[in-house]
């Protein structure tokens, strides 16, 4: 097995923006709170904000959802966050299906 190319890679992430958005008409740099326990979010977090797009926290279920994460973040910082286009649902992380509705009210369109 060692002698494959990158048999020793570690916390290589598979997934990139351009799996996760087909379109993205409005996108904002906003602190994104990573929670405890959690070493990294991937593309495609469903994230929520209750203070106007200043900060996103991941989105629990029967939250309503928000924005949706465009880059790998691997400690709590500024990162760029989705408020309007299209996304692959097959490659987001974190949603439930309550999250859905929110996700559309806020002009997120699941493909």
């Amino acid at each position: 097995m060692s002698d494959f190319v990158g048999a020793n890679v570690s916390n290589v992430t598979l997934k990139k923006q351009s799996d996760v958005v087909i379109k993205k008409i409005i996108s904002d740099t906003a602190t994104v709170n990573l929670p405890d326990g959690v070493e990294a979010l991937e593309p495609g977090q469903v994230l929520i904000t209750v203070d106007d797009g200043a900060t996103f926290d991941v989105a629990a279920i029967d939250a309503e959802a928000n924005g949706i994460l465009c880059e790998g973040l691997t400690a709590t910082g500024k990162a760029e966050v989705l408020l309007l286009g299209v996304v692959r649902e097959k490659y987001l992380t974190g949603l439930d299906a309550s999250h859905k509705p929110h996700l559309f009210t806020n002009k997120i369109i699941l493909k």
